[in-house]
């Protein structure tokens, strides 16, 4: 928090511009990984739940890498307030 208080206060408009710009990002990021994570579950049936199966370990990689660092909700409330 030190350091943003920091960056708003040394850069102003252009902070509050790239925070903007990083909170959109982790939206679409996190969105598409849900996306593509649950769609390959899907895909692959219950076989794609197994540990059998590389498509389980990337879904719960998605889903970490998604919430990861704030999840959507949170960059989105972000995103408006800025």
């Amino acid at each position: 928090m030190a350091c943003l208080a920091l960056l708003e206060s040394r850069f102003g408009d252009r902070c509050r511009r790239a925070l903007a710009l990083v909170s959109a990002a982790k939206i679409k990021i996190a969105d598409s990984a849900r996306h593509i994570g649950q769609e390959a579950v899907q895909l692959h049936g219950g076989m794609g739940m197994s540990e059998e199966l590389k498509v389980s370990h990337s879904f719960r990689r998605l889903t970490v890498a998604a919430q990861q660092f704030g999840d959507a909700d949170h960059h989105l409330e972000r995103f408006a307030s800025l």
